[in-house]
C-alpha cells in the first residue's frame, strides 16, 4: 500500500497546473496529454467513487458524519491504488468535521500547497461559481465555506481563504511544501524542480522544461478547447480563464481591496500580497 501526496489549495489556486504538470512529468512528455484523465494519475480526495468503494450503503443518500466515519476507509482505499506513493487532489481544510480529520494521517506522506493572492483569486471565484465579484468577497471569506455534495462528489470543507491557507501551511502534522501560484508563473522550471525536489525526485532539466512546455496555460487552454473539460463550471465559459497574475490592480475598487486585505491581512503579509499603502 502506498502512501497519499495531497495536492492541496482553496479552489481556484492552480492545483490544476500543478496535477498536470506531474502527470506529464511522471507519465512522460511524449504521451498525449488529456484533462479528463487526470484523476486516473492523480486522484480525487473527495470523489464519491472511493467512498462506494468501501460501504454497500447508497453513498448519495448519507449525511455528511456518515459520509465522515467512512473518510479514513476512503483514504486508505485510494492509497492502496498504487505500491508508493499517490497523488490526490483536495480542497479541503487540515482539520477535523465531526471530530474525523478531513486528510487522514495514517495514509500521508506529505502535501504541496498551492497559495495564491486572494486579490486575484476572487476573480477566478466569481466567474467559476457565477458570482458577481462582490459576493465571491463573501465566499473566500466565509468562516464556513463549502461545496455541496454533487452526483460525483462529497462535500468539501474550505472554509475561508485565510483558514485554509493557516490549517496547511502554520502547523501541519507531516511535511508540506507551499508553493506560491505566482512563483510558478515567474520562474516555472525552477518552482517545478522545487516541487519535484521535496518529493524525493532528482529533477530531470529537460524532462522538466518539456512538461512544464506541455502544461503552459496556452496548452491547457488549447486542451480544454480541443477535449473539454468535466471540471469546468456551468456559470463560466472555460476553466482556464486568463492565466495571468496582478489582474486584481485593473478589476478591483478600493473598497473591494479592502474588504479583502482586512480579513486576511496577516496571511497576505505572511506571503507577500499586501497591496502598496497596507
Amino acid at each position: 500500500m502506498g502512501k497519499i501526496v495531497w495536492l492541496a489549495s482553496y479552489p481556484k489556486s492552480g492545483n490544476t497546473w500543478v496535477r498536470m504538470f506531474l502527470n506529464s512529468y511522471f507519465k512522460g512528455p511524449e504521451e498525449k496529454q488529456d484533462l479528463n484523465t487526470l484523476d486516473l494519475s492523480t486522484f480525487g480526495g473527495s470523489s464519491k467513487t472511493s467512498y462506494r468503494a468501501v460501504t454497500s450503503k447508497n453513498v448519495d443518500s448519507l449525511s455528511d458524519a456518515e459520509i465522515m466515519a467512512l473518510t479514513p476507509l476512503a483514504h486508505s482505499h485510494i492509497a492502496a491504488q498504487k505500491p508508493n506513493e499517490v497523488f490526490v487532489k483536495t480542497h479541503n481544510l487540515l482539520s477535523t468535521y465531526y471530530d474525523i480529520p478531513l486528510i487522514t494521517p495514517t495514509v500521508t506522506a506529505s502535501g504541496l500547497y498551492i497559495i495564491r493572492n486572494p486579490l486575484d483569486l476572487v476573480l477566478s471565484v466569481a466567474d467559476h461559481f457565477g458570482l458577481t465579484v462582490d459576493k465571491a468577497i463573501d465566499f473566500i471569506s466565509n468562516p464556513n465555506g463549502s461545496t455541496a455534495p454533487t452526483e460525483t462528489m462529497v462535500r468539501q470543507i474550505f472554509c475561508s481563504w485565510t483558514e485554509n491557507v493557516k490549517s496547511w501551511s502554520e502547523t501541519p502534522p507531516f511535511p508540506v511544501f507551499v508553493v506560491r501560484y505566482e512563483d510558478l508563473h515567474a520562474t516555472p522550471i525552477d518552482m517545478f524542480s522545487e516541487i519535484l525536489t521535496f518529493l524525493g525526485t532528482q529533477p530531470d532539466l529537460k524532462q522538466v522544461q518539456k512538461a512544464a512546455k506541455q502544461c503552459s496555460f496556452k496548452a491547457l487552454r488549447q486542451m480544454e478547447k480541443r477535449d473539454g473539460f468535466t471540471e469546468k463550471s456551468q456559470h463560466s465559459k472555460s476553466f482556464f480563464r486568463v492565466g495571468k497574475t496582478g489582474q486584481w490592480k485593473s478589476k478591483l475598487t478600493v473598497d473591494q481591496i479592502e474588504r479583502i486585505v482586512r480579513p486576511n491581512y496577516a496571511q497576505m503579509k505572511r506571503f507577500g500580497y499586501l497591496p502598496d499603502g497596507y
